[in-house]
């Protein structure tokens, strides 16, 4: 009976640890090129070529946008060209979606 416990123990423990691992959330840290309505593009580094690229993150109402520790809407925000910025996107929802955008505090 204590084997099977055991068993039983592991194999839950090693469902949970595998839906962690299923989440693949990715942040791209980089410099704004441009922002529009309901979009920013940044460059970032490619972690395997080494070399910078664009990519265009979209943003929605669900996005949540930082600068510092405080939580603002994008208008508020007013992310300026050049500015450096972290953006968390989902792979497994939609690569394109922020789900986060992270911002210096304004001197």
């Amino acid at each position: 009976m204590k084997h099977f416990t055991r068993l039983f123990a592991i194999a839950i423990a090693v469902c949970l640890l595998g839906t962690s691992v299923a989440a693949h959330q990715v942040t791209y840290k980089g410099t704004v090129v441009s922002t529009e309505k309901a979009t920013v593009k940044v460059t970032v580094v490619d972690e395997k070529t080494k070399k910078p690229m664009q990519i265009t993150f979209k943003l929605d109402k669900d996005t949540k946008i930082l600068r510092g520790d405080k939580v603002m809407t994008l208008a508020d925000a007013a992310i300026k060209k050049d500015e450096r910025i972290a953006v968390t996107v989902d792979h497994d929802l939609d690569e394109d979606l922020a789900l986060v955008v992270r911002l210096d505090v304004k001197k």
